[in-house]
This record gives structure tokens, C-alpha cells and sequence, in this order.
């Protein structure tokens, strides 16, 4: 399993002192250092899990998004969701597993799912152009996300800035 910690510390309860750095830094969390541990412990039972490769976890009020190597999703997820189910009892969250993707599009559906991307449009504004993604409105409130910190988990996963908007 490849974790934004190395195998050493994936296995150990201490960081050496690369990890230590980069958790210093900001380029890792603690959130995701325990993310990794659990996973990592849970590859014994889940075999899936060895080939597997988490790129990132982000945390927000409700939901934890688990990002994953393009086509480990699944893997992470586990047959009828069981790996998920047991990640999210030890952090007392839901989670949300997405795939990085060379399209935003693929990343910002898995974000949306249940809810179905009508159109990403560009809008031309006096201050520049931007990205706007256009959902169904029966989907508003029905994301367990707020519609900011699905804004902010889009830029920070493609690296674009997007504005939701629900309508009919």
C-alpha cells in the first residue's frame, strides 16, 4: 500500500524524521497519517488494499474524503462497502472515497455522487473567467457536503476553482 507516509511509519506508532518533516510542513496531516494506519492495518483482512495508493484525506464537518489513486477506489471502498463502514466507525464520520482523475469531471461527480453534474460551463465575468458546475436542484441538501466545502475540496483536488450552482 502506498500512503502519503512511508512504510515505516505506516507499520511503526512513531515518524521518522522525514515524515516528521513533511507533517511539519503541512504537506501531511495527523488525520492522515491515522487514515493511513487504518488502512494499512486493514490490509491484512483486505487484500485489496496492498496494491492500493492514497494520495490525500481531507476533513470537513461531516466527511472524510479519502483521494485515491486513479482506479484504487474501488479498492478502498471494499465489496459492499465494508472497508469504508469500518474506517468511518473508528473516525465517527462518513467517508467519501474519489479517484484522481485526469478530467475534473470525474473527480467532481465522485464528490457530488448521488447528484449528477448537469454542465460545467465557463463564465465570463469583468474580473476574468470561471468555472461554473451546474447540478440538479432536487440534489440541494441531499450532499452531505456544504456547497463551500465542495468548492474548496474541488480547487484543492484539480487545482481549479469551480462555483456550484443548483437549478432546474
Amino acid at each position: 500500500m502506498q500512503a502519503p507516509i512511508c512504510n515505516v511509519c505506516l507499520k511503526s506508532d512513531v515518524l521518522c524524521s522525514n515524515c516528521e518533516e513533511k507533517l511539519e510542513n503541512g504537506e501531511i496531516s495527523e488525520l492522515e497519517i491515522k487514515i493511513s494506519r487504518i488502512l494499512k492495518e486493514l490490509s491484512n483482512e483486505y487484500g485489496s488494499l496492498r496494491d492500493s495508493e492514497i494520495i490525500h484525506v481531507y476533513d470537513t464537518e461531516n466527511v472524510l474524503v479519502i483521494v485515491t489513486a486513479e482506479g484504487d477506489g474501488a479498492k478502498v471502498v471494499g465489496r459492499g462497502g465494508e472497508i469504508v463502514k469500518e474506517i468511518a466507525s473508528r473516525v465517527d464520520k462518513s467517508i467519501r472515497v474519489v479517484e484522481q482523475a485526469k478530467e475534473d469531471r470525474a473527480v467532481i461527480q465522485g464528490l457530488l455522487s448521488p447528484a449528477e453534474i448537469k454542465s460545467i460551463n465557463t463564465v465570463f465575468k469583468p474580473e476574468g473567467e470561471s468555472q461554473k458546475i451546474v447540478v440538479d436542484e432536487e440534489y440541494e441538501g441531499k450532499i452531505n457536503l456544504s456547497i463551500d466545502e465542495l468548492q474548496q475540496l474541488i480547487s484543492d483536488i484539480t487545482g481549479t476553482d469551480y462555483e456550484i450552482s443548483f437549478e432546474e
